[in-house]
């Protein structure tokens, strides 16, 4: 768990560690039995927002990191969150750009000294989570068009974006 140690230390992202990654009234759930003491929420959006720059960039709602204790690695789980009335009203290059952010700013400009030391495995996995929510239902739609985006290429990895309904599931590794 040394990755979520030395990220809870870091003190530029202190004030972002939350306990929840929660945005648009769509909230991320954990799989029942995961040891919550092995996860580490980051809101990476408000991260940004508070740098004042003149023009903040697009950024992802959350990072979660996930420690995977039997093999010992980390899953780097980096999520938008949507809250739509249609998936046609998702700025497709916006996204993108989010997704950018995230893995070429975040993970490997500002903190590569964490994420790209060598002594952790991490898996990275892009999550758009997209649909209407309202009171106690709610509306999921097909996510086709992720097909189209553009793939990311990040630590001798190929990466997609992966779409699901809202209140998506973080498994046990």
């Amino acid at each position: 768990m040394e990755l979520i140690n030395r990220l809870k230390t870091e003190p530029t992202l202190m004030p972002f560690i939350v306990p929840t990654c929660e945005d648009e009234g769509i909230c991320v759930e954990f799989e029942k039995g995961i040891d919550k003491s092995a996860i580490l929420i980051v809101k990476m959006d408000d991260f940004y927002n508070s740098l004042g720059l003149k023009e903040t960039p697009p950024s992802v709602d959350c990072l979660i990191v996930q420690y995977c204790l039997e093999n010992n690695f980390y899953k780097i789980h980096l999520v938008e969150l949507k809250n739509q009335e249609r998936a046609a009203l998702i700025n497709h290059k916006n996204i993108e750009g989010k997704f950018e952010t995230a893995l070429y700013d975040f993970l490997s400009d500002k903190f590569r000294h964490i994420f790209f030391d060598v002594v952790f495995e991490i898996r990275p996995r892009l999550i758009l989570s997209a649909g209407k929510v309202q009171a106690n239902s709610i509306k999921a739609y097909s996510l086709d068009f992720l097909l189209g985006l553009k793939m990311f290429r990040f630590q001798n990895r190929t990466l997609a974006i992966h779409g699901y309904p809202p209140q998506p599931l973080i498994k046990s590794c």
